[in-house]
């Protein structure tokens, strides 16, 4: 099964990404698959991506850059209109530099918004959180960033975190996960400690719009052992927060093998 197919995406749809543990890679697949639907789709992000991201999109010449929205505006129509459609038009507002590294900006998620509602284009896939390349994170009080217009989020944690010691190099922002879930620093991450960071309202999808479908995915899952785990870790969250997720992806982002689709009671 494909991930656009588990998701069960039909018509228009606007994504969004939040999380850790493979969000950037997921982003990546999700778009190529979708890509093969031909539709209009444009791809941003509502905090900051790493120009190694993009790049992929961006080498084939599909970008729209722009600090005014009515260029915005017209670049994307203009694309679409004239361009075969499918691979996916990367959206920039500015660019600025980390260390060495160049990272983009996405525009205002209001403007995503609007470009929503005037149907510019028929899927976003929007990267709405950061992580550093953790596998897992709690949110600080100013993220996730989810446009208004969401309407299928999809949550990310790597089931590689299970067994990894609470430690700033494992867990991005460890105080905040510690003080959600109740694990002592140096104490290693069981998946009752990962249920309860999906579970918790101010945890892994935090933020989330009103009526968008949330949907679980568990990454790197790539052997008997992990699927073992994403599987008890998938049993515990829809124990303690059944109606919440409305399903749970088990799968290796990285990979183009087929993903595993769980549905919860509801």
């Amino acid at each position: 099964m494909l991930i656009s197919e588990a998701l069960d995406i039909k018509g228009r749809a606007f994504i969004s990404l939040v999380g850790a543990g493979g969000k950037s890679t997921l982003f990546n697949r999700l778009a190529g698959e979708l890509a093969f639907r031909r539709k209009r789709m444009i791809l941003t992000t509502t905090t900051h991506m790493f120009g190694w991201q993009l790049d992929p999109f961006i080498k084939k010449g599909k970008l729209a850059e722009s600090k005014d929205e009515n260029i915005f505006r017209d670049c994307i129509r203009k694309y679409f209109s004239s361009e075969s459609q499918g691979e996916g038009l990367v959206v920039i507002y500015d660019r600025e530099w980390e260390g060495e590294n160049e990272k983009y900006c996405g525009p205002p998620s209001e403007w995503l918004d609007k470009w929503w509602r005037e149907g510019l284009a028929d899927f976003f896939l929007v990267e709405a959180d950061g992580a550093r390349r953790r596998s897992i994170k709690a949110p600080a009080f100013y993220e996730p960033v989810i446009p208004l217009s969401t309407t299928d989020l999809i949550g990310v944690v790597g089931i590689d975190a299970v067994g990894l010691p609470l430690q700033e190099k494992n867990v991005f922002r460890p105080k905040i996960f510690a003080q959600l879930t109740g694990v002592e620093f140096g104490e290693k991450l069981k998946i009752k400690d990962i249920a309860h960071l999906v579970c918790h309202p101010y945890g892994l999808f935090k933020g989330a719009t009103k009526g968008c479908n949330c949907h679980l995915f568990i990454n790197k899952v790539e052997n008997k052992k992990t699927r073992k785990l994403a599987k008890e870790l998938a049993s515990q969250v829809f124990k303690y927060c059944a109606g919440r997720v409305n399903d749970i992806i088990i799968g290796a982002a990285c990979h183009d093998k087929a993903v595993e689709l769980i549905k919860g009671v509801r």
